[in-house]
């Protein structure tokens, strides 16, 4: 380590040699009006590649800093979509500073969707509302896929729940050349088997459902949309990798994936199977995860695509998956009760086969008037999705609990198998027609959906009471039958009064209906059968709902400003019928208003965005919840439900803001969210002296929290430099309350949550990245029965990447996890460090790679879980320590001629697409 650190720091400091200078000046137009937005970038002459770049203000003016190294004349450029091209030598200077003579470029005759540049386009570029990549600029493995290039980008994050963010804000869909990749909305598939290499762009806007696009109505999602542009020939292309390693303790893996492109059309085939915890993908070099469980998967699936959101399009997919998963965990739980404090032993161990079948079939029709003149148009959709799913499961546990003096008090043990299939189809069919320039619209949307479960259990648990010195025993089989149906209606008309002033009505009505039979029978000692007929837990029931809401919105538009209010009526009837226990029969009827508000701020250029959202909204009890019959499906813990519950009332107040200063490369995010609960609904949970549970359900006030955000990015660009700065902090607030033998108690808890990561990428040598993040949880007890808990976590992560030789690489990616917190049992310290050395073959189609995972064996699956009842440490069941050797071969050929396979080859002509 201590050599790649060494080896680090000299390419920084070889980084930081050579003339440097400071590039200044004035962008305009040829009214001599300043050119806010305009991409200014510096190339060196010899090979085009980009050294530094800018993007000018709102006076026009760009700074660049630049280190020229051993360059005496560099090429300065000017893009701005709209604009033509402008290009002029310049001439390193001697002293630090170098200002240019005012720059006038011209407007473009014609109106085009694509600016040509000659040689390699800009790292980034903002375009009013979207923030393009040059995938080229950043450098990837050559086993790499979507998913590693996404994580080299500025800006952009994936933590290890895959959720990926873009300056602190979440990315809610991925697609592929403005298409859904196999049908999938967050585009998992496609950032985990698409080839880093074939990616030309990286767009990222404000997220818009496909109402808005069609409708040209802004975005009000206030979250953002990825799309990832393919490198194209001008008629077809094809590429793809196969891809298998095999390795210790028999860990294997191996992938086979298809893609091509025909005049605007996709057909994409993956394929593949590990036993290495991966559900989807091939990766050579797992990420630093605890990887709980064991996990065994095969999948494959088929998607073709034809059309843009924009055009009459086509898309069609299959997927099939198949895997099989094994889970042990051990845990220690202490439990506070005002009147009893206990601690619960826990051993479980779980492991489930499934098969999985998906079908989708997504169709858009738009009609187009006769007349040219004419922006009237009619877009026509449906989609239909077919699931099939069938599964085996068997899981175990036993659980021992004993008082705080050591006394036994129960020890538990169960064992449950079941069996289900499951079958579900649902079509969305919509027609909006768009009248006129000022995009007014009337939206229909149509809803239906059935599905079917069967499935049949076996079921047996043993609860020994040592206070009493009695055995209670559950031992039954169940079959069960369920169908439901749901039929949905969605009018929308969206109609302009006067300029800038819109009125909104909608209407919305569901009807749902299922019908279950379940039928549970207890073991018979005398007879040696199941026969018994367990009425309280068997039903055979009918549950039928509906829901009216009319609604009313407004919008106000006002210069940059944009105004929205609406509220809405909602009418929900229940009506339950139980056919073996009539105490379990109920209707309801619940009348209530909703409400919400917008401001949004939204500079032109889209570099500032301010919103502030308020939201109410009715949560209304469950089925169980309203239910006053006791549910002993489980012996330890009995619930019975309420029926004079009250809906749950949730205020919501959000505050975003978002501010790029492109003009010095920073960009600063921040948020702050504030939630207040009426009639709230709580557990009211009594247990008792041998320690079976016993809840209700019941409303409470006074449950609120808060949470903020801010971060701060920091980007730095050159010739054979890229650094990153990130730097944020969250801090959160709830007040928690709950019920524990009628008791009321109240638990504050707060987070505060620093973090830093910074990366330095040198002329595609080094690649280096490094993280650490701090979260400090704090909780206060209102009773003087529980003690107050603090404890913080931290981590720390390093990833590095070195090139050497012409072909060879070695990958390193090192965490460590400290809790500072830990039970006796367990272990608060983990280190996992994972490495990988390759080699590319073949001309670069080729890559042979060693893997070690989990190197040093230190990886833990520990988690902590606090809560006002309870402090619970547990140790999950991970992927242990191996060694694989991995070998993929990659193949393509665009317009005729082979792809490129080598990342750091140049091309002599980008192209950058609006």
């Amino acid at each position: 380590m201590r050599t790649v650190v060494f080896f680090i720091f000299l390419l920084v400091a070889n980084s930081m040699m050579g003339q440097k200078f400071i590039l200044e000046g004035v962008v305009q137009n040829t009214d001599e009006d300043a050119l806010e937005g305009a991409t200014v970038f510096v190339q060196n002459t010899n090979d085009s590649i980009t050294m530094a770049y800018a993007i000018t203000n709102k006076s026009g003016a760009f700074s660049i800093r630049i280190n020229a190294e051993k360059q005496h004349k560099l090429l300065f450029k000017v893009a701005h979509l709209g604009y033509t091209p402008f290009s002029i030598d310049i001439v390193v200077p001697e002293d630090d500073k170098l200002i240019l003579e005012d720059i006038i470029v011209a407007e473009q005759m014609e109106e085009l969707t694509e600016v040509f540049l000659l040689g390699k386009a800009p790292p980034v570029l903002m375009k009013k509302d979207t923030v393009e990549y040059n995938a080229d600029s950043f450098k990837t493995l050559p086993n790499d896929k979507v998913e590693d290039l996404l994580k080299k980008l500025p800006g952009i994050e994936i933590d290890l729940d895959g959720v990926i963010t873009h300056n602190g804000i979440e990315i809610e869909a991925v697609n592929v050349d403005g298409m859904r990749f196999f049908g999938e909305k967050n585009g998992n598939i496609a950032i985990k088997n698409l080839p880093s290499l074939v990616i030309d762009k990286v767009q990222v806007t404000d997220f818009k459902s496909d109402l808005q696009k069609f409708t040209g109505e802004e975005s009000d999602s206030g979250t953002k949309e990825l799309n990832l542009k393919i490198k194209k020939g001008k008629n077809k292309g094809y590429f793809g990798d196969v891809a298998g390693g095999y390795g210790t303790d028999k860990k294997y893996q191996a992938n086979a994936n298809l893609f091509q492109l025909i005049d605007g059309k996709q057909l994409g085939v993956i394929s593949g199977t590990n036993n290495i915890n991966m559900s989807k993908g091939f990766n050579s070099l797992p990420d630093t995860d605890t990887s709980n469980g064991y996990l065994e998967s095969d999948f494959v699936g088929a998607n073709f695509s034809k059309g843009k959101w924009n055009e009459t399009r086509i898309n069609g997919n299959y997927r099939y998956s198949s895997q099989s998963r094994e889970n042990e965990q051990k845990t220690i739980r202490d439990n506070f009760l005002p009147d009893l404090n206990y601690t619960s032993n826990s051993k479980k161990n779980s492991n489930t086969d499934s098969d999985s079948h998906n079908a989708k079939l997504d169709l858009k029709f738009l009609l187009e008037p006769k007349s040219k003149s004419s922006t009237n148009r009619v877009q026509i959709a449906n989609s239909t999705d077919f699931d099939v799913s069938n599964s085996e499961s068997f899981d175990q546990e036993t659980t021992q609990s004993k008082e705080s003096n050591g006394d036994l008090v129960s020890d538990y043990s169960s064992a449950n198998q079941e069996i289900k299939d499951q079958y579900n189809i649902s079509n969305n069919f919509n027609v909006t027609p768009r009248i006129g320039n000022n995009r007014e619209y009337f939206h229909l949307g149509l809803t239906t959906n059935i599905g079917k479960t069967q499935s049949s259990g076996k079921k047996y648990s043993e609860n020994i009471l040592h206070k009493k010195n009695t055995i209670n025993k559950q031992d039954q089989i169940s079959e069960t039958d369920n169908l439901n149906t749901n039929i949905g209606l969605n009018t929308s008309w969206n109609k302009e009064l006067f300029t800038g002033f819109r009125v909104i009505p909608k209407y919305r009505i569901q009807i749902g209906n299922s019908s279950n039979e379940k039928y549970v029978y207890d073991f018979n000692d005398e007879k040696n059968a199941y026969d018994e007929f367990n009425q309280l837990l068997s039903t055979e029931n009918n549950y039928l709902t509906t829901t009216v809401r009319p609604s009313l919105g407004f919008r106000f538009n006002f210069k940059n400003f944009r105004f929205d209010a609406s509220g809405g009526h909602t009418n929900t009837y229940r009506k339950y019928v139980d056919k073996i226990i009539e105490e379990r029969n109920f209707k309801t009827d619940f009348n209530f208003l909703t409400y919400s508000g917008r401001i949004r701020y939204s500079d032109p250029n889209g570099y500032k965005n301010i919103n502030l959202n308020y939201d109410q909204n009715v949560d209304l009890p469950s089925i169980g919840q309203l239910q006053p019959v006791p549910n002993v499906n489980n012996q330890l813990h009995i619930r019975t439900g309420n029926p004079l519950l009250q809906p749950e009332v949730n205020h919501n107040l959000h505050f975003q803001y978002q501010n790029n200063l492109a003009f010095n490369n920073i960009n600063i995010t921040g948020s702050a969210a504030a939630a207040f609960v009426n009639d709230k609904i709580i557990n009211s949970t009594f247990t008792d002296e041998d320690l079976i549970k016993h809840t209700t359900y019941t409303n409470i006030q006074g449950d609120y929290s808060f949470n903020g955000n801010t971060a701060i990015t920091k980007t730095y660009f050159s010739q054979n430099t890229n650094m990153n700065i990130n730097l944020r902090l969250h801090g959160s607030f709830r007040n928690n309350l709950s019920l524990q033998n009628n008791v009321k108690l109240t638990a504050q808890s707060s987070v505060l949550s620093p973090s830093l990561s910074f990366r330095y990428a040198y002329d595609k040598k080094v690649d280096f990245n490094v993280s650490y993040s701090y979260r400090l949880n704090k909780t206060i007890y209102d009773v003087d029965m529980y003690d107050d808990n603090a404890y913080f976590v931290q981590n720390l992560q390093l990833n590095t990447s070195i090139y050497f030789f012409k072909d060879a690489f070695l990958t390193n990616k090192v965490s460590y996890r400290y809790n500072s917190r830990v039970g006796d049992a367990f272990d608060g310290d983990a280190v996992f460090w994972n490495a990988g050395l390759g080699m590319q073959l073949m001309e670069g189609k080729g890559t042979l790679t060693l893997v070690g995972y989990d190197i040093l064996g230190k990886n833990n699956g520990y988690v902590r879980t606090i809560s006002e009842a309870f402090i619970q440490d547990s140790e999950s069941k991970i992927l242990e320590q191996y060694f694989m050797l991995t070998f993929s071969y990659k193949f393509g050929r665009f317009a005729g001629q082979r792809m490129n396979m080598n990342p750091g080859s140049r091309s002599e002509m980008r192209r950058i697409r609006s």
